[in-house]
């Protein structure tokens, strides 16, 4: 199943990653952020948003990756958002400073979890093309593309699932 509309590329299954390649999910930059940006993206939260749910780990290594990504375009106050984030937890901005209202966390976490689905689709590309993540074109568009046409191959499996190609059985069977 090759999931991009352009350059059809044969269907032979996932192929094993190799493991000297760097992870889509992080960059070289962004590696040494540090254990610490996590604990002060979590702080930083509750002070945006206290009822969100609990920041994961990698988050701040995420939020960097997605604002260095090229491939992945988002609405400039959500960038603007991630980058005064980014800026916060790496110390760059005052910390005694109340957090801006324009953060909205929920709106900026849900741009990560889409940034996340762009890497985990733009990767299963990457292997049913034979190619490395960069070497084809895949952008935000793409993405939504893929994604639509994931979520129509899950409504067939569903729709088969729970129906059957053969007619149903006649109520009555007479002999004349």
């Amino acid at each position: 199943m090759n999931l991009h509309r352009h350059n059809p590329a044969p269907d032979s299954g996932p192929q094993p990653r190799d493991p000297s390649s760097p992870s889509p999910s992080t960059s070289p930059s962004t590696a040494g952020n540090g254990d610490g940006s996590d604990e002060r993206l979590a702080r930083l939260v509750r002070a945006l948003c206290p009822d969100a749910p609990p920041v994961d780990a990698g988050c701040a290594q995420r939020i960097a990756a997605l604002l260095e990504d090229a491939s992945w375009t988002c609405e400039p106050a959500v960038r603007l958002g991630l980058a005064a984030v980014l800026a916060r937890i790496r110390g760059a901005d005052e910390a005694g400073t109340p957090p801006s209202r324009e953060l909205s966390w929920p709106g900026l976490a849900r741009e990560l979890d889409a940034y996340g689905d762009f890497l985990r689709l733009r990767e299963l590309e990457s292997s049913l093309r034979h190619a490395p993540v960069g070497g084809f074109p895949f952008d935000r568009h793409d993405w939504e593309h893929a994604r639509s046409q994931e979520s129509a191959l899950r409504e067939h499996q569903r729709h088969v699932r729970e129906a059957s190609y053969t007619p149903p059985p006649s109520e009555v069977f007479r002999i004349h």
